[in-house]
């Protein structure tokens, strides 16, 4: 259960990251992205896919899997 509400805190941590964008893209005048616009744009893709995959999937998502032994030719 705590990893969901980790992935919740992280996708709310996104929606902040990408509100705080929203208010600096739309800034008159039109400017190139700044390195803080850059970054921000950097934490909300990694805190959403991350906060994504620990809200849906859960716990299992860092269970260890045994992998089948390779085949040898």
């Amino acid at each position: 259960m705590m990893m969901r509400l980790e992935g919740a805190a992280l996708l709310t941590l996104c929606a902040l990251a990408l509100r705080q964008i929203h208010l600096l893209v739309h800034a008159a005048p039109a400017h190139a992205p700044t390195p803080v616009e850059l970054a921000l744009g950097l934490a909300a893709v990694l805190t959403g896919v991350g906060g994504a995959a620990f809200l849906l999937v859960g716990p299992p998502l860092l269970r260890p899997y045994a992998w089948p032994p390779a085949e040898r030719d």
